[in-house]
């Protein structure tokens, strides 16, 4: 009876919580499995994604400097000819396709060895590129002891007009700047050109009339925006400034580009 007794137990009681612990303990290692699986996956997928970014990145350095080589060939090969009608279609090349050290080094190529036409022009365009990048590094390095408010009057700014606009864009920013200071400003402002050769690099290409900022700056290039409209109307001018991003960090400062 006793012996009897035990094994009733035990098939009523043990086995089943035997049964209930073994499915527990399989349901515990699946899900277990489940996780590591997908924590295993997420980070192949991370890795597929850095091995693909990682090609691209090859990819398009690669096809830079086969584009850089074949600019290179192009000055290379009109200064052997000494053609001048293929001298001019390189350095416009360079002035528009080419970037950073390479340019500046193309076209000191072409200063020092096209004829004396090309010669004068390239020349013409370093020295504009050297005095405007001495004028941004204004912009770059200015340093205020005190910071100015948040209102428009206390910022600096640059007002741009392109070179292609003749004249008209060079009076249009002259007289945006006296209105600007009639109106309080106190902040440096400068009425600068910028030269084809500078708007042709990737990183300005402005046309018409526009306004740059950041994120934090709306409301100096809303003021900025409605006096520059206001003052091109009132002296029988019709603009709309754009305003676009830039990724440029320029405290207290904004730039307009007039470049009808």
């Amino acid at each position: 009876m006793k012996w009897e007794f035990i094994g009733n137990v035990i098939q009523k009681v043990v086995v089943p919580l035997v049964t209930v612990a073994t499915a527990t303990m399989v349901a515990w290692l699946n899900a277990s499995i489940s996780k590591v699986d997908s924590e295993l996956k997420a980070q192949i997928a991370l890795v597929d994604i850095a091995v693909k970014e990682a090609q691209a990145e090859r990819e398009k350095l690669r096809a830079e400097r086969e584009f850089n080589f074949k600019i290179y060939d192009l000055v290379q090969q009109s200064l052997e000819e000494g053609n001048q009608q293929k001298q001019e279609v390189a350095k416009q090349f360079v002035l528009v396709m080419v970037d950073g050290e390479l340019r500046q080094r193309l076209l000191g190529v072409l200063q020092e060895g096209g004829t004396p036409k090309i010669k004068r022009d390239t020349s013409r365009v370093l020295a504009q590129e050297r005095e405007f990048a001495i004028e941004q590094n204004t912009v770059l390095k200015t340093v205020r002891v005190q910071a100015p408010s948040f209102n428009w009057e206390d910022w600096d700014y640059d007002i741009f007009w392109c070179s292609s606009s003749g004249r008209i864009a060079n009076t249009q920013a002259s007289l945006i700047k006296q209105q600007m200071e009639k109106e309080g400003a106190k902040g440096r402002i400068r009425v600068r050109e910028l030269y084809d050769s500078v708007n042709a690099r990737s990183g300005y290409q402005i046309s018409g009339y526009v306004i740059r900022r950041s994120e934090n700056e709306v409301r100096q290039a809303g003021a900025l925006k409605k006096l520059s409209e206001k003052t091109l109307v009132d002296n029988g001018y019709r603009a709309v400034f754009e305003q676009q991003m830039t990724s440029q960090t320029t405290q207290w400062y904004l730039s307009a580009f007039i470049c009808p």
